[in-house]
């Protein structure tokens, strides 16, 4: 499914992924930005991106809840903050100060870095052997993820065009 503020479209197919998003037609054309919710085969195509943030405090409450950790309230706090900031913004002008998105950044790297520093990457200790990738917890992925697509993730901020979050699997903005 992708759709715009005014359509949606819907399309059926056998398989899931790359293949059928090909065959459906509209990902592969698209030259604006794609809101989504990290599905990985949406990164395969030659548009710019946005992660859906609705989809980053559905993860990160369910962390608070069950890890107990302090950087996910930090975070969801900031990310509220930060989409209050631009909603006010949008009717005076249309972007946030510089110093203010300095800001922001910084605090967001702050509390990727407290999460980081109470999650480290698993040992070879404590991992049965096997062959690939060591696995990691949920909470550690999305750390990785947060730190990784930053620029993804805050991309509402810096772009006013942009939509804090779809309620949608991938949400169109064109260039």
């Amino acid at each position: 499914m992708a759709s715009t503020e005014r359509l949606t479209c819907y399309g059926a197919h056998a398989k899931r992924g790359h293949e059928a998003t090909n065959k459906i037609g509209i990902l592969p054309q698209f030259q604006g930005t794609a809101v989504h919710d990290f599905w990985k085969p949406y990164f395969k195509y030659n548009c710019r991106y946005a992660l859906c943030n609705a989809h980053h405090l559905r993860d990160l409450t369910g962390i608070l809840e069950q890890d107990k950790q302090d950087w996910p309230k930090d975070m969801i706090d900031l990310l509220l903050k930060i989409k209050k900031n631009v909603e006010e913004k949008k009717a005076i002008a249309n972007q946030l100060d510089p110093a203010q998105i300095k800001s922001f950044e910084e605090r967001y790297e702050e509390i990727i870095e407290k999460g980081l520093a109470e999650n480290p990457a698993p040992t070879l200790q404590n991992q049965p052997k096997k062959r690939g990738r060591k696995k990691q917890s949920k909470t550690k992925n999305l750390l990785d993820r947060l730190k990784e697509y930053r620029r993804q993730t805050l991309a509402f901020m810096y772009d006013f065009n942009l939509t804090f979050a779809n309620t949608r699997l991938c949400s169109l903005k064109s260039a």
